[in-house]
């Protein structure tokens, strides 16, 4: 997950925005400015080149980092240095720029976009330039698309000169005409300060998008300046939100800037011994570029006021709060059907009000949790800490218009809620699965609107949720899975994949090379029925830093340490030990196989103890999955006599805690022992360590097989017992959610659960 990296995402510089109130701009190039190093970065040479690239932080112009292009030798065509990306539009207009500066003297260049396939034709070629040491110069070429390019661009710079230097920076890719990047540098930095204004007059109506750009009759309150009696409405404002405090709201009332403007998503309430009725005063406590807060307190019936404290900061797509007096917990107001409580051990829990008959409800979250806006353009992210107690959410709405209004999240000992806005087109998605498309492929009516890490929630049969990375195909056909801690797996073109308790099968959820998102519900092992929910989890190396995911956010309001405790990255982290019994059976089959047992005894001895090792780690896992079913089972039994109006819901637990009993009785004959198979290695290396003669390899194959047997089982065991566990985990949530009754046994469960889910191994399929 890589929760050690500085989270300076959306004043970074990587990936513009264009002046407030207008689209922004969409740069083609992943990692523009080289700040994740060198990676989705290439360079084509021609025969006979002798050239290399490095990415480092000895100098920039945009950001921290710069490439050092160096060119020794050049045969053919010279360099092609820079990225492969999607095809502009035909008839539409594109500018091509990139900053650069020669290391000691002129370098000529020019500017290309050819087709990534034969015949290589050009979208465009730039007239000559010349890169020179004293200063950075940007680059630029315009131009109109005139003919379709399907198989993409490679976009680059072209350099045919030997024993040259030269370093590049900020490569963009837009539609639209040339804006030189030091006036967009400018205006961006602007943009993400934080402005705090007046609007002069009290409005009866939450503020337009038309409004809060116009700002007409508002008042910039300067720089420093605290002390101000507002007139009308207190604004507080960045390049990605706005918080409005008007004199006739209950909240503050909380906008996204998007496409159209910024648009109204939640109001965010203070509430104590009543609700919050009408807003009574202002305190300015900070004002700067950096950051501004404000104390706004709220009248409550009977006379009495809450404050809470907003506090919005440069470039953040979040705003924090705190509680003042009177206050106990921030009501989020923010109407969604899902609700998604992010799960980075194990599944995440999605409420779907719609499925959900009572009008209050608690949400098992520790400390964040996602409303999915209509429309898929918008996610509402709440993030807490200390948690004190699960937020609840409040419910109205009939049938397919049921919607969950609220959240409301308590403030623990001097803690806060930051409430953030994710706002892009399709930034998350819904899909209905029928029983129907088991095997088929699904094109969905969705595109990823940036690289990321997408999540997908399938519905099971069962109710339950089962979560999903989606992967990406590459150029070349193949896909890549992206991992928790940064690094990323490839599966063949057909995505077949293997894991404990599913087996073999095709990967069912992925984004096609031209971002198209695609599902093909399993065969086997799992039922997927009813709406499936899609969002952006993590980062991947092409994700543009001007975007956030939902790892970005519990990174920034947190902060690295607390984020990796919340997210217990330690305890994620899988673990391997000694040589699995198939890679045994490989080396001492491979061994006799070559009549090469003498000599290579010492690794035959090696192979014999490290499968020991393995065979008996896995048993230890299994015992320790066995022993929490017990504890749990007998947890049970206390609770349905200290409890038994809540016999029936603890008996569905009971069910599927049995199940991991039920799991090693139907492999108990076939995983035998640890002693046993301890026997059956002495009994190899007394008989058949030393045999040379023919019957040798039938006699290792005998053992191997015998050995495979065992430990094939035991892998299919101890996934068979983590996913019942995970099974528990996520049940107990959703009855928690129905039955506030349920909350403190729910509690207990799902902390047990998470400390006896730390540390799999490896065969556990702790990840799909």
């Amino acid at each position: 997950m890589n929760l050690k990296g500085t989270v300076i995402l959306a004043v970074a510089g990587l990936v513009w925005a264009a002046p407030a109130g207008a689209a922004a701009k969409v740069n083609f190039f992943a990692n523009p400015s080289f700040e994740l190093g060198s990676g989705e970065w290439r360079m084509d040479k021609g025969k006979g080149t002798v050239a290399r690239f490095t990415a480092d932080g000895n100098e920039a112009s945009d950001g921290t980092h710069s490439m050092l292009v160096t060119v020794e030798k050049v045969g053919e065509w010279g360099t092609q240095f820079g990225q492969s990306v999607d095809p502009g539009a035909k008839g539409k207009t594109y500018t091509f720029a990139v900053l650069v500066k020669s290391v000691a003297g002129p370098v000529p260049l020019t500017l290309d976009i050819e087709r990534r396939a034969r015949p290589w034709d050009k979208a465009v070629r730039s007239k000559p330039f010349t890169a020179t040491p004293d200063t950075w110069t940007e680059l630029h070429a315009t131009f109109t698309v005139e003919k379709d390019f399907p198989e993409g661009w490679f976009a680059y710079l072209s350099c045919r000169e030997a024993n040259v230097r030269y370093r590049c920076d900020m490569f963009r890719l837009y539609e639209g005409a040339y804006v030189p990047q030091k006036t967009i540098a400018k205006e961006r930095r602007a943009d993400a300060g934080v402005r705090l204004y007046d609007t002069g007059a009290a409005s009866a109506r939450p503020l337009s998008a038309e409004a809060l750009s116009k700002k007409t009759g508002w008042t910039r309150v300067p720089e420093d300046t605290v002390a101000r009696a507002f007139k009308g409405d207190a604004v507080l404002l960045n390049n990605l939100l706005a918080v409005v405090l008007r004199k006739r709201g209950h909240g503050a009332e909380l906008y996204a800037a998007g496409p159209k403007g910024r648009q109204a998503r939640a109001v965010l309430a203070p509430t104590g011994s009543g609700a919050a009725e009408r807003l009574a005063s202002v305190r300015i406590t900070e004002n700067n570029a950096g950051a501004a807060a404000v104390e706004a307190a709220f009248t409550v019936a009977g006379g009495k006021t809450m404050t809470v404290a907003y506090r919005l900061a440069m470039g953040q797509a979040f705003v924090e709060t705190e509680p003042r007096e009177g206050t106990q917990a921030l009501a989020v107001a923010a109407p969604c059907r899902f609700t998604v409580l992010p799960d980075f051990f194990s599944d995440d829990i999605v409420i779907d009000a719609t499925g959900i008959p009572v009008d209050g409800v608690e949400l098992p979250a520790d400390n964040f949790l996602l409303h999915m806006l209509a429309g898929g353009d918008c996610v509402l992210m709440a993030v807490w800490n200390p948690p004190v107690a699960y937020p609840h959410g409040t419910l109205a709405g009939n049938g397919k218009e049921r919607r969950l209004e609220q959240s409301t999240i308590p403030y623990g000992k001097d803690g806060k809620v930051w409430v953030a806005l994710l706002e892009r087109p399709g930034l998350w998605h819904t899909h209905d699965v029928a029983k129907a498309d088991v095997g088929k492929v699904v094109p969905l009516e969705w595109r990823q609107p940036f690289p990321a890490q997408w999540r997908i929630d399938w519905r099971r049969d069962d109710g339950l949720s089962d979560s999903w990375e989606m992967i990406a195909e590459r150029q070349g056909g193949t896909f890549t899975k992206i991992g928790w801690f940064g690094g990323a797996g490839t599966l063949p073109a057909n995505r077949r994949r293997w894991t404990t308790v599913l087996g073999t099968f095709a990967y069912p959820c992925w984004i096609d090379k031209h971002g198209r998102g695609h599902v093909q519900p399993l065969r086997k092992g799992l039922v997927f029925e009813g709406p499936a929910v899609i969002y952006p989890i993590n980062r991947a190396r092409a994700t543009p830093l001007d975007v956030f995911t939902v790892v970005d956010i519990v990174r920034a309001t947190l902060g690295v340490g607390p984020c990796e405790y919340v997210l217990d990255v330690e305890g994620q982290r899988s673990e391997s030990r000694g040589r699995a019994t198939c890679s045994n059976r490989d080396t001492l089959d491979g061994i006799y196989s070559k009549g090469q047992q003498k000599k290579r005894r010492a690794d035959i001895e090696k192979s014999l103890v490290e499968v020991m090792v393995f065979i008996r780690y896995i048993r230890t896992r299994i015992e320790h999955y066995v022993g929490f079913g017990h504890e749990l089972l007998a947890y049970f039994a206390e609770q349905k006599k200290a409890h038994p109006d809540l016999a029936e819901p603890i008996a569905e637990l009971e069910r599927l805690t049995r199940a991991i009993d039920q799991h090693v009785e139907a492999r108990k004959d076939k995983i035998k022992t640890p002693e046993y198979a301890a026997k059956r290695v002495e009994e190899f290396r007394a008989t058949v360590l030393d045999d040379e003669s023919k019957e040798a390899l039938a006699k290792c194959k005998r053992f191997t097989r015998a050995l495979v047997e065992i430990g094939g089982n035991q892998d299919e065991l101890v996934g068979e017992c983590r996913w019942a566990i995970k099974m528990i985990r996520q049940r107990a949530g959703l009855l928690m959610a129905t039955d506030a009754r349920m909350g403190e046994i729910a509690r207990e469960i799902r902390r047990r659960s998470q400390k006896t889910l730390r540390n799999p191994a490896g065969h556990e399929g702790a990840r799909h």
